[in-house]
């Protein structure tokens, strides 16, 4: 990411196209493999069974109860692509590039979607934290979830 937000500074033209490339690659694989998370398989594999806030929790962020070591690293990743994209957009306007500053941030919208996806008890705590009733009811079935959908226990030597 580092090397093509250089790219982006140093030949605004050709960097900004290869950057909104590889960023619309990563959110259209992010979006596939959000898309392909199946929340009723996932149910299905709980130790015991959800309860309903549980199962809501569950199937609304799929990919993060199914496969939570994939969704943590994509979170970050997002987190770099957004704060990556706040400073080229405004570099790209400046170079008269407009074409790709409107593309790159119009991508924003879906890093901001992806993102709360990716990474649900964050969003769900600001929103809380906002008033929204639903998201707190959402939050504290999160651990519930968490702890019933993650893989059994080993035991030991």
């Amino acid at each position: 990411m580092a090397a093509l937000v250089a790219w982006t500074f140093l030949a605004p033209f050709s960097g900004s196209w290869a950057f909104a490339a590889a960023e619309f690659a990563f959110l259209a694989w992010l979006s596939n493999q959000v898309r392909l998370a199946n929340g009723r398989a996932l149910l299905a594999r709980a130790r015991e069974p959800l309860e309903p806030d549980e199962a809501e929790v569950a199937k609304r962020y799929a990919l993060y109860f199914s496969r939570p070591d994939l969704a943590r690293e994509c979170a970050s990743t997002l987190a770099a692509l957004g704060l990556a994209s706040l400073v080229v957009v405004p570099w790209l306007t400046y170079q008269v590039a407009w074409t790709q500053a409107v593309l790159i941030g119009v991508f924003l919208f879906a890093v901001a979607r992806l993102t709360r996806l990716a990474s649900p008890a964050y969003a769900l705590r600001l929103a809380a934290h906002k008033g929204d009733r639903d998201a707190l009811r959402l939050l504290s079935a999160h651990d519930g979830a968490l702890r019933k959908l993650s893989a059994p226990e080993e035991p030991g030597p």
